[in-house]
């Protein structure tokens, strides 16, 4: 599943033609992969003070100019994107991580020359687990979709609970 995610660049753009977008190819096996990662950084972080996240490279993403898609993320949301999405343009990326929390997970990536740092919004773990179980969003969905999807799964839940009591 392709997401594009909104970024924040440091130091910030002047001209909204200077917008980058994150596009991160999520596997299955990806996803299942952070879900590990925020296991196991929960479990540090629950016996310590000083780790707060799990840093690792990732090669299943790149960043591009925002004009170089047909459609992009609100402000701090993500984007399913269609299977045959195209770019018109890739910005230039030293390298890419993806930065592990207990609950959530972004991206952050640098520009070769080290002139501005690019940070991605969070992807939580509900979405992780959606693609982990094989299953995905359409594309045009979003936080709102997601949204609605978890409050609907959490009232069948209560509704099942409250039914076989």
């Amino acid at each position: 599943m392709y997401i594009a995610l909104y970024t924040t660049q440091i130091p910030p753009v002047t001209d909204p033609r200077q917008e980058i977008i994150a596009i991160l190819d999520l596997s299955q096996e990806r996803a299942l992969e952070l879900l590990e990662l925020m296991n196991d950084i929960t479990r540090r972080a629950a016996t310590s003070s000083t780790i707060f996240r799990i840093s690792s490279f990732e090669s299943n993403a790149l960043m591009v100019p925002a004009y170089a898609l047909k459609a992009v993320p609100q402000s701090n949301d993500f984007l399913i994107l269609p299977e045959d999405f195209s770019v018109t343009d890739v910005t230039p990326i030293k390298l890419i991580h993806a930065n592990v929390m207990p609950l959530y997970t972004h991206w952050s990536a640098t520009d070769p020359d080290n002139q501005f740092i690019l940070t991605t919004t969070d992807l939580n773990a509900t979405i992780l687990k959606l693609v982990a179980h094989g299953d995905s969003l359409a594309p045009g969905s979003t936080n709102i979709v997601l949204d609605n999807l978890s409050t609907f799964a959490e009232s069948l839940i209560t509704a099942e609970r409250n039914w076989l009591h």
